[in-house]
């Protein structure tokens, strides 16, 4: 046998395995030319001999070596998560309800409960410029509202109350204003024996406000009631 130091060939070229691992060099020989490897069991896991040097082979994963952009590892083979079909969104922040009188919740557009005879439409009260006070005119509206509620056909459904403002003087005045008018409406409810749990109130000032003459304006200093 011809030494690798005694006129043999000179490394990368070889006659046998040892003529590779001379001289500090490791390998095998394969065609008389030292590669990394002759098989696949000289590159460990994760690899495999292609025309003499160890490669990573495609999508392997193992305790040690784990899968890209959240894939699982099944079988020592990396594979993408299943997809998940996202629920049907029928609104949210940018797409509202169409139907009438519905509001958004968890995504999904929710309808008023139907109320019978008398329980189905109660108008806003409306308010003079500047007041919290309940006009007469609107008690019966209320007094109608709190019967549905506490024995009629919307027994034990929920509140909200919103009050609303023209578009004249500051926006902190009219959004206290209008969080006063909706506690009016809150009180005169309660003080017919609405339960004040069923009752929430909110303000939105003049954040609304569309009107642009006495009679317009008239129709912005309001009290909305949702019944829920």
């Amino acid at each position: 046998m011809t030494g690798a130091g005694c006129g043999g060939p000179k490394f990368p070229l070889c006659d046998n395995d040892e003529h590779c691992n001379a001289d500090g060099h490791k390998g095998v020989c394969l065609n008389h030319t030292c590669v990394e490897c002759r098989t696949d069991a000289a590159c460990g896991a994760g690899k495999t001999c292609t025309a003499g040097a160890c490669t990573p082979v495609p999508g392997f994963c193992n305790e040690t070596t784990t899968c890209p952009n959240g894939q699982n590892c099944d079988g020592n083979h990396c594979s993408a998560p299943p997809v998940v079909a996202k629920a049907p969104v029928e609104c949210d922040d940018e797409h509202a309800c169409k139907g009438a009188g519905q509001r958004c919740e968890n995504n999904h557009c929710v309808s008023p409960p139907q109320g019978g005879p008398g329980c189905t439409d109660f108008p806003a009260p409306k308010f003079d410029f500047e007041s919290p006070e309940l006009g007469a005119d609107m008690r019966a509206v209320l007094e109608r509202l709190a019967k549905c509620i506490s024995s009629g056909s919307l027994k034990g459904a929920h509140v909200l109350l919103t009050g609303h403002c023209d578009a004249r003087g500051e926006g902190e005045f009219n959004m206290g204003l209008g969080a006063q008018r909706a506690e009016t409406v809150r009180g005169f409810l309660v003080g017919l024996g609405v339960p004040t749990a069923s009752i929430n109130t909110s303000s939105r000032g003049k954040l609304d406000a569309s009107g642009t003459d006495d009679s317009s304006m008239a129709n912005d200093r309001r009290v909305d009631i949702e019944v829920r």
